[in-house]
């Protein structure tokens, strides 16, 4: 059992914890995270089985990344209580630096210089029968201690900051709104698939306006580099191709829809279109049309298949392009240009969660200052000469050590 804990709180297995959570957080960062199944398939279609088998899509959520970060929680809560535990009290530094033996032999002379220069950096004088202690820096055995705490606070306030945010997921048109239930509105200005080379690039530009009035002027998201605002994360996450149809009727008035599969047009229920389907794109073989049923990226020479309706009754099966216009009834059906549009990832976190990661990242930073930059000093010193009990303070023994022209000691 002691061995075991003796592990559990080694900087052996900390390290190697640690190098666990860099390892998986940079793929995690490499594979975008959450997406739909079909994103995973088109990236990586020679190992995208292995990516859902492992989680590897949603990785800060997968059990053994969970495994990973307690085994540190418990690794860093141990370390924590031993550097604790053994930070001594002022009245055993004095005690122990008391019953000391001298370690340096000094001449009169240096004795004095020594002194001064304990004198010159401010220590903290104790003297008991013709024994003194200098001590300053307390604060220094802390150093470690609140280090640890940093990093646990840090790993802690980090979890929290990946498992209690709120995630929606939703489309929306360019020049159309998103409105959230605590007010907030996010506008897709623009969204676009391929970059000015042809590139597949898939970039939506928006503009998050918070219900307290503040907004964050246009911003741009793309996969793996969401905008932020606010306590708001928004994501590009998937696309869509979206078929429209103006109708016009005889006295001048026009309507916009957009298409699902299986729409019907039709103002009396007899008479408009049936929407079938819209193909990104077509080839010409022997005079005949051959309709592209998938592609990836833009719909280049998109066509429009859908059922004349008259009188209730389904007539024949039609092609139509953008531009098209056809008239049934007291209607004119006009064809249009597709619109390309995006699938948004909005994630939401709680305010609190970010100011105290920022508290845990500066109580991490203070322990490294005070371990490396605020090093405790303990000297006895008697009418022989003295004895360094500060292990830590090189600074100090190159002092002495240039003042008695030797080796400076520490007990």
């Amino acid at each position: 059992m002691k061995k075991t804990m003796a592990f559990l709180r080694s900087m052996k297995f900390g390290i190697i914890l640690l190098g666990l959570i860099v390892v998986l957080s940079v793929i995690g960062s490499v594979i975008p995270q959450n997406s739909e199944a079909m994103v995973y398939v088109r990236a990586y279609p020679d190992f995208y089985e292995w990516i859902f088998r492992l989680q590897l899509n949603d990785i800060f959520n997968a059990w053994y990344f969970n495994i990973v970060t307690i085994l540190l929680c418990i690794n860093l809560i141990l370390c924590s209580i031993v550097r604790f535990t053994k930070i001594p009290s002022q009245k055993q530094e004095e005690e122990r630096a008391m019953h000391a033996k001298t370690a340096v032999s000094l001449s009169a002379a240096q004795r004095q210089e020594v002194i001064a220069e304990l004198e010159r950096m401010h220590c903290h004088k104790t003297e008991k029968d013709g024994v003194s202690v200098y001590a300053k820096n307390r604060i220094g055995y802390y150093g470690t201690f609140l280090t640890h705490l940093g990093i646990l606070l840090t790993v802690i306030f980090w979890a929290a900051a990946m498992k209690l945010p709120t995630v929606i997921d939703r489309t929306c048109y360019p020049e159309e709104s998103i409105f959230l239930d605590d007010g907030t509105e996010i506008y897709v200005r623009d969204f676009s698939i391929t970059d000015a080379e042809g590139k597949l690039d898939y970039k939506s530009q928006i503009e998050i306006a918070l219900a307290d009035g503040r907004t964050s002027g246009p911003v741009e998201t793309s996969v793996n580099h969401p905008a932020s605002f606010g306590n708001y994360k928004v994501y590009q996450q998937t696309y869509g191709t979206a078929p429209r149809v103006a109708v016009s009727d005889d006295a001048g008035h026009t309507d916009l829809f957009y298409l699902e599969p299986n729409d019907i047009l039709s103002a009396d229920g007899k008479n408009g279109i049936v929407f079938d389907n819209l193909y990104p794109d077509f080839t010409e073989e022997d005079g005949h049309m051959r309709l592209v049923t998938s592609t990836s990226g833009r719909y280049e020479n998109p066509v429009y298949v859908f059922t004349t309706l008259e009188n209730g009754q389904q007539q024949e099966v039609m092609l139509a392009f953008p531009g098209d216009c056809m008239e049934i009834g007291k209607f004119t059906f006009c064809f249009q240009d597709p619109v390309e549009y995006p699938g948004l990832r909005i994630k939401h976190s709680p305010g609190w969660v970010n100011i105290a990661l920022l508290c845990a990242f500066m109580v991490m930073t203070l322990g490294l200052y005070i371990t490396f930059f605020m090093q405790s000093v303990l000297v006895r010193a008697d009418h022989e000469g003295y004895t360094l009990l500060s292990a830590k303070s090189e600074g100090l023994q190159i002092r002495f050590r240039q003042i008695t022209g030797g080796g400076s000691e520490h007990a």
